[in-house]
């Protein structure tokens, strides 16, 4: 296993991803209306887009993010009501994280922002491209429209591993009473 590095565009967040390989976590293509309206919202979509709307992810345990400067620079999003908490700089706008709360051990990192001599071979090739419903015009790699029953069965095993092993603590971007280390920004547009 790989130890990767997450940083920021600018550099002003820091930190280190732990025990990273292609067995570890899941290597992932989303192209759901959420990520994309992310990706607006923290400007600059076409850099963290691919030209399909899609967002290339690694989900990995919480347990497994260590953030070493520039927490101050977190900010944090809801794209839509009771969604899940979308994480970036303030510095520079990168989206650092995707997770659901403190209690599952679930964060998706954009790939953009991990870096590394070994990160290829870390994160391994794509497992899934999901939510191709939301895709712009037709990408080669023929995303399911929603979550294929193997994209389902990796992520629930996933999921299931790291709670059994109890990695979804400590977390960088929930406190010990479940909320989360920014209060996520309300002033969103929302459906």
């Amino acid at each position: 296993m790989t130890q990767l590095t997450l940083r920021c565009e600018c550099g002003a967040l820091e930190g280190r991803l732990k025990h990273v390989s292609p067995q570890s976590g899941n290597h992932m293509v989303c192209y759901c209306d959420d990520c994309q309206g992310f990706a607006k919202h923290v400007g600059n979509e076409e850099k963290w887009l691919d030209k399909w709307g899609g967002t290339d992810i690694f989900q990995l345990a919480p347990a497994d993010i260590e953030i070493h400067k520039g927490a101050d620079q977190l900010r944090c999003v809801r794209m839509k009501s009771g969604g899940i908490y979308r994480f970036y700089t303030a510095c520079c706008r990168s989206p650092i994280a995707n997770t659901i709360s403190r209690k599952y051990p679930f964060v998706g990192i954009p790939t953009a922002v991990i870096h590394g001599i070994d990160k290829e071979q870390a994160l391994g090739p794509v497992k899934c491209y999901v939510m191709g419903t939301f895709a712009k015009g037709t990408p080669p790699t023929k995303p399911h429209p929603k979550f294929s029953m193997k994209s389902l069965f990796a992520v629930m095993r996933f999921m299931l591993k790291n709670k059994i092993r109890g990695t979804n603590v400590p977390t960088p971007f929930f406190r010990e009473d479940g909320k989360s280390v920014v209060a996520p920004d309300e002033s969103v547009n929302r459906d």
